[in-house]
């Protein structure tokens, strides 16, 4: 029974196997003999604008075989348009040269194609080809995670296709929208509106379309918990991929795949199908999409105890993830190389990655943009119950004109025609302010869920990461305690987690305080530096600390982004100064100067040369943070002459 067992097994991964291997072998051979049949007819010498539509042809073909070959046939089609002065055509390159840089992953060249794309259709009027770009552009929105604008692009394009009864782009486009509700936890949502895409894709075998929404089906059904609902769709989502000779489509299943097999523990099945994932990948030229590939091969290297191997990949991968600005990826990148340091035994390399990891998530979950969404999402059914009602209107006038003309026949006949209008316009009237009623309480419901939701958030920071940073505080200081006779250098280490833990502690509930209030006042904000500054006190008696804010200030009030940047900002130039300045005074005043909010953080310090210092982390911070809300960041320095450090926010009172 035994070998009967190993026998099995051994042939469904030989079939597995051989099955992968031939089915993407014989969709390349259908992509290829088109490629080579357009080449052919090229060295028949066409006229101009057919081998313009040639060239267009073999960027479209060519971005599933290589994305280098289809970007030169790309700019090949582009000239020949232009030379024809060929409007159409010239839009159509850009939305094929679009689609090439999708599928590489370069979303900012991507974007830039579609947009004079974009340009060209609205000067035609080309409203169906304006409502394909509005789709298109919801997809590259979707892949940097602005999900807000990648609802506006979906719903401006499903509202056209809705109007001329485009079953296909409509139900493709709902699909789409499906995605972005998957990608902000609304999985019911998210089933209802991508299996409506499947069945009309399904019944009419558009297997270009099943590439994609069974892919996304199963993504579900795994956020889902439905395993085996998860490798369903996922191996139809290859198969339909393999049909129509969609490199990217393939590798995508293929990776998924190994994901199910990875938390089935089927390392090696996992292991196996991540590297052909990544072989395909390769022949597409994508770096973003062979990083993603690369990531996944690295958690199962780690998961295997391939610790070396595992960094190395890594270590590749961070650049562009964060180049990029895929948080997602980054954030997984952060937590593997936090364990394969702590597996080196490299405490500093898995504090910096800790801290890389913990900011990284702040700043996500500032980004609340599931409000707007809804709000999007309710003003799309708003705006279609208005046409409906408006068409109820019609009708109703349609209806009062007749009885007019019937009551000009007979007395009794309009007496009739009155009472059956007055009728139908209570009914309307009723209908109306029951829809208003609904949508009211819609946006209430919408307001609640958003409000609970940031809880949930705050209760889930303070009691996951917050009980850990306090069990290695207790931890630490038992170590200490426990081994007086410690090294002193193992000693200083300790401290220093320790420290650091408390300080990650406080700024934790610092987020959550932020997080917690949709605005605050300046007053508020005072408050909490002035605890800081006496804290700083205590800890630096020799220095003498200065805070002065100016009664202006008192009626401004902050989102959270702006007020927790602020603080931040403020915080992190006292840190600097009690570090390096060796400053005998630090002083933080504010004030209001020409309708401008300025903090000027100033100490008697050492100071240093400007052009001869390289900003660090903490000053590129306080940099950035003052950008992301509007701010602008400035510091002068002298040798032996201090440091003064201005921080002004654009606010309107």
């Amino acid at each position: 029974m035994v070998r009967k067992s190993c026998y099995s097994s051994l042939f469904k991964k030989l079939y597995l196997f051989f099955f992968l291997s031939f089915g993407w072998n014989l969709a390349a051979q259908d992509v290829n003999a088109l490629i080579d049949k357009l080449k052919t007819e090229l060295q028949s010498h066409p006229d101009a604008k057919r081998t313009a539509v040639i060239f267009s042809d073999l960027t479209w073909y060519y971005s599933n075989v290589s994305s280098d070959s289809a970007l030169v046939y790309g700019g090949k089609a582009l000239r020949e348009a232009q030379k024809l002065g060929d409007s159409t055509l010239i839009a159509q390159v850009y939305s094929d040269v679009g689609a090439v840089h999708f599928r590489k992953g370069d979303y900012q060249q991507s974007k830039e194609n579609y947009l004079k794309c974009l340009k060209i259709r609205k000067a035609r009027k080309d409203t169906k080809g304006i409502a394909k770009v509005q789709n298109n552009l919801g997809n590259i929105y979707e892949r940097t995670f602005d999900y807000k604008k990648s609802m506006e692009s979906f719903l401006e394009a499903l509202a056209y296709f809705e109007s001329i009864n485009d079953q296909k782009n409509t139900l493709t486009i709902k699909g789409n929208i499906g995605l972005v509700l998957l990608k902000l936890k609304d999985y019911p949502k998210a089933k209802k509106y991508i299996q409506e895409e499947i069945d009309f894709e399904t019944t009419n075998n558009l297997n270009d379309g099943l590439c994609v929404s069974c892919t996304n089906m199963g993504n579900v059904l795994l956020k889902m918990k439905d395993t085996t609902g998860a490798l369903r769709y996922y191996e139809k989502a290859l198969k339909a991929c393999q049909a129509v000779g969609n490199n990217k489509g393939i590798s995508t299943a293929l990776s998924n795949i190994g994901s199910v097999k990875a938390d089935q523990k089927k390392s090696q099945e996992a292991l196996a199908l991540y590297q052909k994932s990544l072989e395909v990948r390769q022949r597409l030229n994508s770096d973003l999409d062979e990083a993603v590939s690369k990531l996944k091969v690295a958690k199962e290297e780690v998961a295997q105890g391939k610790f070396k191997e595992a960094k190395f990949i890594l270590k590749s991968v961070e650049p562009l993830f964060e180049k990029q600005q895929f948080k997602d990826h980054a954030l997984q990148t952060y937590q593997l190389l936090v364990a394969v340091y702590a597996h080196e035994n490299l405490g500093d390399s898995v504090i910096y990655y800790t801290e890389k990891y913990t900011d990284a998530k702040d700043k996500a979950l500032e980004n609340f943009t599931l409000k707007a969404t809804n709000e999007l999402e309710a003003k799309y059914q708003n705006e279609k119950k208005e046409k409906e009602l408006l068409q109820q209107e019609i009708e109703n006038r349609k209806k009062t004109t007749w009885l007019i003309i019937l009551f000009l026949i007979t007395l009794f006949v309009g007496l009739v025609g009155y009472l059956i209008y007055r009728q139908q316009r209570l009914k309307y009237v009723q209908q109306k302010q029951e829809f208003e009623l609904q949508s009211a309480r819609a946006l209430i419901e919408s307001q609640n869920q958003l409000h609970e939701q940031r809880l949930a958030i705050s209760r889930d920071l303070h009691d996951n990461i917050g009980a850990q940073l306090t069990f290695i505080i207790s931890t630490v200081e038992n170590l200490k305690f426990g081994f007086p006779t410690v090294d002193s250098k193992l000693s200083a280490q300790l401290t220093k987690i320790s420290d650091f833990s408390k300080t990650t502690i406080q700024e934790l509930r610092d987020t959550i305080w932020a997080m917690n209030n949709d605005n605050f006042s300046m007053e508020e904000l005072r408050s909490r530096l002035m605890n800081f500054m006496e804290k700083a006190q205590l800890a630096k008696e020799q220095v003498k600390f200065q805070f002065t804010f100016t009664d202006d200030l008192n009626t401004i009030h902050f989102t959270s982004l702006e007020g927790i940047n602020l603080y931040r900002s403020i915080q992190e130039a006292v840190n600097n100064a009690l570090k390096y300045a060796s400053a005998q005074s630090i002083q933080v005043e504010g004030r209001l100067e020409n309708n401008k909010i300025q903090v000027c953080i100033s100490d008697n310090g050492i100071g240093f040369s400007e052009e001869s210092i390289l900003q660090g982390n903490g000053l590129q911070n306080m940099k950035k943070r003052m950008e992301e809300i509007g701010g602008n960041f400035a510091i002068h320095s002298k040798p032996q002459d201090g440091t003064l450090i201005q921080l002004t926010l654009n606010k309107s009172l």
